[in-house]
């Protein structure tokens, strides 16, 4: 949802301190900005209305022993791939001969070249770049929002 409202400054506040750790309390984020919790309860369904969509857990990726990604552009034929397990992130783009990019996960790069084979009944690749864990350097939008935050006042 687009929205032009005006964003002041304590929800500013707020939203950067749930963009750090969305878990935290109204106590916690009333203590650190000096307003009372009540103040941020209300602050937080404002943004909960017009800025946060929901609330995500960041997930350690090598924990699960996902170690190989992959950047896929492709023609996308048959959008029911887009519900492949591997499938991590999805963007759909205009171009010629170019539909979606894919982001995906895998253990070992063999189930990448499983999933290589199986996908050409859906769609048509035509770029793949591999990565291990350490190529995944950022998986996070926190940095963009902040800097929009703080251009908002």
């Amino acid at each position: 949802m687009r929205t032009n409202k005006i964003i002041t400054k304590n929800q500013r506040k707020v939203l950067s301190m749930l963009l750090d750790n969305s878990r935290s309390t109204d106590s916690e984020i009333a203590a650190k900005i000096r307003i009372t919790p009540q103040a941020v309860r209300k602050i937080r369904k404002k943004l909960e209305e017009n800025y946060i969509r929901e609330y995500r857990t960041v997930i350690d990726y090598s924990s699960f022993g996902i170690d190989v990604f992959a950047i896929v552009h492709a023609r996308v034929k048959n959008r029911e791939i887009l519900k492949n397990a591997n499938i991590i992130g999805a963007f759909e783009i205009n171009e010629a001969n170019i539909t979606h990019i894919l982001i995906l996960g895998f253990k070992t790069i063999e189930e990448l070249d499983d999933f290589k084979i199986n996908i050409v009944e859906h769609a048509d690749i035509h770029r793949i770049n591999v990565v291990s864990k350490k190529g995944f350097l950022k998986n996070t939008p926190v940095t963009l929002i902040k800097k929009l935050i703080s251009e908002m006042g």
